[in-house]
């Protein structure tokens, strides 16, 4: 297969790397395919990995998103096909962390629905800092799981950074119960937050596992261009 090369757009920037070789790289070679760049969204349920790619407007190929109940997948559509593909199989939902954090349904190879957060960039917006105390953290999240009515005013008295993770988290998995309850998680990311809602999750024991979404999201746009014959 012809060099190409991945790129992931980012609210920081974008990721290069050089494919097939999955080196990160600083400038492109070779055609590019672009993850998150947007596209005409895929309605569900579709297959995670999509036939064909999108032409981008100036030049190179989209790896199509997600589209569901007026949500985008931003970006996680990859970290998803990438799953699907090595498990063909397998029904649960992925957790996949990122600018936004998605929970998708997946079954045999197809996106059923997904659910998309914004609590990073809450938590990015609020200034709270990643450094937390783990006691406060774990309080917090149980109590906004049982009350997630209560983050307005977990946010309104700013406390410190453990409280407030804990309570954006817990309202987070508060709303995302359907997707969680009675299935098998995989908890796609990495750093104290992926740690977080494994950890939570396992407390209401949902079987868990953890996932590399650098990884998956390279799987998912090979397996993605491989079905398109080639870029």
């Amino acid at each position: 297969m012809s060099h190409w090369t991945l790129a992931e757009r980012r609210k920081s920037g974008i990721a290069l790397w050089d494919m097939p070789g999955r080196q990160p790289v600083a400038d492109p070679g070779g055609p590019i395919v672009m993850v998150g760049g947007g596209g005409q969204g895929r309605n569900l349920p579709c297959k995670a990995v999509p036939e064909a790619l999108l032409p981008g407007e100036g030049g190179g190929w989209l790896f199509p998103p997600l589209t569901w109940d007026g949500q985008n997948s931003d970006g996680a559509e990859a970290a998803i096909a990438g799953y699907a593909t090595a498990h063909p199989n397998w029904d649960g939902v992925l957790c996949i962390l990122g600018d936004s954090t998605v929970w998708a349904h997946v079954s045999a190879g197809e996106v059923i629905s997904f659910q998309r957060f914004v609590t990073a960039q809450l938590a990015a917006a609020l200034e709270v800092s990643a450094d937390w105390d783990e006691a406060r953290q774990r309080a917090a999240l149980a109590d906004a799981m049982a009350r997630p009515e209560r983050l307005a005013a977990y946010i309104a008295r700013a406390g410190d950074a453990g409280t407030l993770w804990g309570a954006l988290l817990g309202a987070e998995l508060a709303a995302a119960r359907p997707y969680w309850l009675g299935q098998q998680v995989v908890v796609v990311g990495e750093g104290r937050v992926a740690d977080a809602l494994e950890s939570a999750l396992q407390e209401q024991g949902v079987p868990v596992t953890r996932g590399d979404r650098m990884e998956l999201m390279l799987d998912g746009v090979a397996a993605a261009v491989s079905a398109h014959g080639g870029v």
